[in-house]
């Protein structure tokens, strides 16, 4: 007699018999019982988890002799002939190969005749998602208003892919992934009855290793069987999957928590001598990670250890902050993604972890503040100053007391500074008349200058004289007026520079070509400025607007106006990072140094 693998062999025979699905099997049967059954049912969720097997479970209970009943007696004809395949009232249909619309066309011809022998005539469409836009089209009105004595049931691995139009008439059941807990009892409950023994940690390996599906872990429990000898173990498991043994798993996790970057090499290297993939392992840590954050929550046991593993788990974790655990589940699953695309996974895998294991310790905010508040009583106010900056020498002493913890035991004795000779008075030289102020050539261009007390430095380090120094400040003042009338008007005349402002005559001069000079032309502009200059000046002037081609921008309102902000942003910059506060935070973190960026808020 051929072989029966065992996922066919312990297939469930009755509602009770599915693992896992105790959601669906409850809703079904009490359908049944209160002759409620749907014409149409569609069955999700991932491979192996019973989907077809529900299906021909539901047939059976419809189609019983003693039923319809949600406890089948799998002993009359209906009952034995749908659980061997063969019942001719129960079609199962392949999705794949059965996907046109002349396939859908000879079904639905089929449909009107009452079924042979069996109370209901079932149709089971498996994979129904490969099926056409036009078969699906063509199932529509058969499957909104069926014969009574028809059935259809749909199953599916990618519902998203199955028409809404499909969906909306179909009773939708949702096939969960099944807990490792149950894959693990009915592993050990199939090895009990076939006679064969396995380690508890072998039994949860396979069951971790099937990821949800029942049928996974029994296809996977067939090929350990055929690989074992007496008794099927955690190493036996490990070299036929190609996957680490949980020891070496654990060794791994163990360097990385403790940052041993040397160990982390060697296992790795251990890993690749046993032809283990680096992928399928970065998996299993990233896992037991998580498996570990949650342990040290207490939220559970998260991965259904058995007592051994259990106890491996906690003392691994013993004296692990959580933050860490969390840090180092973060990095691995960023080696994860470099390792995806790298030509070389155990490269990236080897020096990833590396550099998890590696990684400076965390410091608590707290701690850190404390370290702030400390300092900051420590270093008081200087005499004569409230607030501002520390002096650099107690600096250099906190920096030195870190660094050297024995000089703050024996601080060095300060000399008792010796009276300074008092100096003679020398008598004050005879003041020398001022010269008077040199007039500036009108033609000669002006340099930017800055405020000094006898006038403004140019750039060249020229005074300019009160007469220039006056124009400029007259313009500026009449825009200022002229702002709070005709705001526009002023925005346009601040990108002028002003050659000659005077009761007599105004003159100013833009860059040939510019937009704000022929605004500047109009007889509207020119009325507004001699108005604001009789105002100010107590006399009407003469406008005048010249355009030069090598008129610069930077003896404009506009430009002495932005010089002044960024000048004064300047400043606040410096006064933030000259604060106390920032020079003990720069103290705790040197490597800050010359990197810190100072954010303005606009007022």
């Amino acid at each position: 007699m051929a072989y029966t693998v065992l996922a066919r062999k312990y297939r469930p025979q009755s509602f009770g018999d599915l693992v896992g699905q105790e959601h669906v099997a409850r809703t079904l049967g009490n359908a049944i019982e209160a002759d409620r059954v749907a014409h149409a049912f569609l069955f999700t969720g991932v491979r192996g988890v019973g989907k077809t097997t529900t299906a021909r479970l539901l047939a059976k209970a419809l189609n019983c002799e003693k039923g319809p009943t949600p406890t089948p007696c799998n002993e009359c004809d209906p009952c034995t002939d749908i659980t061997a395949g063969i019942d001719v009232d129960v079609q199962e249909i392949d999705g794949a190969s059965n996907n046109s619309v002349e396939d859908v066309r000879r079904l639905q011809e089929s449909l009107p005749y009452r079924p042979q022998r069996d109370r209901y005539k079932i149709v089971i469409v498996d994979e129904v998602h490969m099926l056409s836009a036009g078969a699906f089209n063509a199932f529509l009105k058969t499957l909104e208003e069926p014969p009574d004595h028809v059935k259809f049931i749909f199953a599916t691995t990618e519902s998203h892919k199955v028409p809404v139009t499909i969906r909306s008439r179909c009773q939708q059941y949702d096939f969960r992934l099944i807990p490792h807990r149950l894959i693990a009892e009915r592993v050990g409950s199939i090895l009990d009855a076939e006679g064969l023994s396995a380690d508890d940690e072998a039994i949860s390996v396979v069951a971790r290793e099937a990821a949800g599906s029942m049928r996974d872990a029994l296809t996977l429990l067939d090929q350990l069987v055929a690989i074992s000898d007496d008794r099927i173990t955690a190493d036996t498991v490990a070299a036929s999957l190609g996957i680490a043994a949980r020891e070496a798993l654990y060794d791994v996790a163990r360097a990385v928590l403790e940052g041993d970057g040397a160990r982390v090499i060697h296992a790795v290297d251990g890993l690749a001598d046993k032809s283990v993939d680096m992928q399928h392992f970065a998996r299993q840590l990233l896992e037991l990670l998580r498996d570990l954050v949650v342990l040290k929550l207490d939220a559970g046991d998260p991965a259904e250890w058995v007592p051994e593993e259990r106890q491996s788990a906690e003392s691994l974790i013993h004296g692990i902050d959580i933050l860490e655990l969390q840090r180092a589940f973060r990095a691995t699953s960023l080696v994860m993604d470099e390792m995806a695309h790298s030509p070389n996974p155990k490269l990236m895998l080897e020096m990833g972890l590396v550099r998890v294991a590696t990684r400076p310790p965390l410091q608590s905010v707290s701690e850190l503040l404390a370290r702030l508040d400390a300092m900051q009583g420590q270093s008081g106010p200087t005499d004569g100053s409230s607030g501002g900056s520390r002096p650099r020498a107690k600096k250099a002493q906190a920096t030195e007391r870190r660094s050297n913890p024995k000089a703050e035991a024996k601080p060095e004795p300060k000399p008792e500074p010796k009276p300074e000779p008092k100096a003679e008075p020398k008598p004050r030289p005879a003041r020398q008349p001022e010269p008077e102020p040199k007039l500036q050539d009108p033609n000669q261009p002006i340099m930017p200058a800055t405020k000094h007390s006898g006038g403004f430095h140019t750039s060249s380090g020229d005074v300019l004289t009160p007469i220039r120094r006056a124009a400029l400040q007259e313009w500026e003042e009449m825009v200022g007026r002229l702002e709070k009338e005709q705001p526009a008007l002023a925005a346009v005349l601040e990108h002028g520079v002003p050659k000659t402002v005077g009761p007599e005559r105004i003159v100013l001069s833009f860059k040939q070509g510019s937009f704000y000079g022929r605004q500047a032309q109009s007889p509207d502009s020119i009325a507004a400025i001699e108005r604001i200059a009789e105002q100010q000046l107590g006399a009407r002037p003469e406008v005048e607007i010249r355009f030069d081609e090598a008129e610069g921008s930077t003896r404009t309102v506009a430009a002495v106006a932005a010089q002044r902000k960024e000048a004064e942003l300047e400043a606040k910059r410096k006064e933030a990072l000259n604060h106390p506060r920032v020079r003990d935070a720069m103290d705790v973190f040197p490597e800050s140094a010359g990197k810190l960026n100072v954010l303005i808020e606009a007022e």
